[in-house]
């Protein structure tokens, strides 16, 4: 009797088995499939929350993914919004420009027309001619449409090669998808490059977790009462650098020497940084955007560190864009003295004062130059 039971209740348990696998789910037990259809919510919801955060941090409010453009971004639409009727200026370059630009230094001007001119500091920390292709795409689709450019190039940053150059710089984290697809052709490893955005962006309530507190719940951060770091950004978005003491100084020329090394070893301009800046130079055509180059200062230390053919080489490769595109190039290498720097290439707030009056009064020159010449 014993061994009757054992066998039908194996028979039934076969039986059972063989519903499942093939698809059969009606002999499943109802708490099985109450859990199932829970677990399946839960993972849609969950996919749900993700795709929907990535919206909202590539079209609405990058500074989630982004900080230093998003807040830039930010107070240079309420700059806009102030100016209805306005010419806009928008500098694009490295952490020199950042720091070194101040577009409050330019005397206020007015077109023939009668439009404010408004000048904006749009540089962002690390940026070689990639990111600044990258930023300059940005804009446009934010619906901030420049009539002019200055463009910094920043001799070291036309120098990349695997490891070294812009792209220890370039954070897929801080991109969207399509500034993914455009930088990817600029980096030596495409697939890596790719893959380390996708995995941020498996998750981004996780991966810009400390951004998403800072911005809707930053009681809940371990130091809510930090000072932000882009709280010191002026209206126009120049990041000032307050003077340091000489025993500071001295450290940031040393790390500032030791950071460059092997950018400045074997110097020369590499294909993929002239390709980005190209295109750069090609996309202001196309959009009917004037653009100008800035060469940001540099203290006598870190003009030491050149070779007398690598600085030839940067000044002829100036020379063929300047001559290929018909536009203007400011040089402010030798502008300022070392005392307005707070390592070595650097400006310090009154450094960078200095340094834009002096942009200032070149620019005034070179275009009452180019008004003359259209009144021939």
């Amino acid at each position: 009797m014993v061994w009757t039971e054992n066998a039908v209740s194996l028979y039934f348990a076969r039986a059972e088995i063989t519903h499942l696998a093939n698809g059969d789910m009606t002999h499943v037990p109802r708490p099985a499939r109450r859990a199932r259809r829970t677990l399946l919510a839960a993972l849609a919801a969950f996919f749900a929350l993700q795709a929907g955060m990535t919206v909202v941090m590539d079209d609405w409010l990058p500074v989630l993914h982004d900080p230093e453009y998003g807040y830039k971004l930010a107070s240079l639409r309420q700059r806009l919004a102030e100016r209805p009727r306005h010419d806009l200026t928008v500098v694009l370059g490295s952490s020199r420009s950042d720091m070194g630009f101040d577009p409050e230094s330019l005397p206020p001007r007015v077109t023939a027309d009668g439009r404010d001119e408004i000048v904006f500091n749009m540089a962002i920390t690390g940026c070689g001619p990639v990111q600044e292709l990258q930023i300059l795409h940005r804009l446009l689709r934010h619906g901030v449409r420049p009539g002019r450019v200055l463009i910094e190039v920043h001799p070291l940053m036309l120098h990349q090669e695997a490891g070294i150059g812009e792209e220890q710089w370039i954070e897929p984290r801080r991109m969207d998808w399509r500034d993914v697809l455009l930088v990817k052709d600029y980096v030596f490893d495409p697939s890596r490059f790719v893959w380390r955005w996708c995995r941020c962006r498996l998750a981004p309530w996780y991966s810009n977790r400390f951004l998403i507190l800072d911005r809707f719940a930053r009681k809940w951060l371990e130091h809510p009462d930090a000072v932000h770091p882009w709280s010191v950004l002026s209206d126009y978005g120049w990041f000032p650098a307050t003077p340091v003491s000489a025993e500071q100084r001295q450290r940031g020329i040393e790390n500032a020497n030791h950071e460059y090394a092997a950018m400045l070893h074997e110097y020369r301009v590499t294909e993929p940084a002239d390709r980005a800046l190209r295109n750069l130079l090609l996309l202001c055509q196309a959009e009917r955007i004037e653009m100008a180059l800035l060469v940001m200062p540099e203290a006598s230390e870190f003009r030491a560190q050149y070779s007398p053919a690598a600085r030839r080489h940067f000044n002829e490769y100036m020379e063929r864009l300047s001559r290929e595109f018909r536009l203007a190039v400011y040089d402010g290498t030798e502008w300022c003295g070392d005392g307005d720097f707070w390592d070595s290439h650097h400006l310090v707030d009154t450094g960078a004062t200095h340094f834009s009056q002096r942009f200032a009064r070149a620019w005034a020159s070179f275009q009452a130059r180019q008004t003359k010449r259209v009144l021939r």
